[in-house]
């Protein structure tokens, strides 16, 4: 069960949406696999590992909060990953 579900609609290719993801997860020192379909993350943070699964339909990017830090805010995860992938 996820622990917290958002989407974020994004404007072109979903392989652009996919690279920008992955180069920050990656950058972050997490793991990022999938495509432009659906795939799997995990990111390492001071409180804790984040890890998740995404979906691509259309111009929506979902992502599923699989686990994470306790006393993390499933909405600050939320806010942080809307801030990267809205940024043109």
């Amino acid at each position: 069960m996820a622990k917290h579900s958002f989407s974020v609609n994004f404007p072109g290719a979903a392989v652009d949406i996919i690279a920008k993801a992955k180069g920050a997860i990656e950058k972050a020192g997490g793991k990022f696999g999938g495509d432009e379909k659906k795939g799997d993350f995990s990111v390492p943070t001071p409180a804790g590992k984040v890890t998740g699964v995404y979906t691509i339909t259309g111009q929506a990017f979902a992502v599923d909060i699989t686990d994470k830090p306790m006393l993390v805010p499933g909405k600050m995860i939320e806010d942080q990953v809307r801030k990267f992938l809205e940024k043109t």
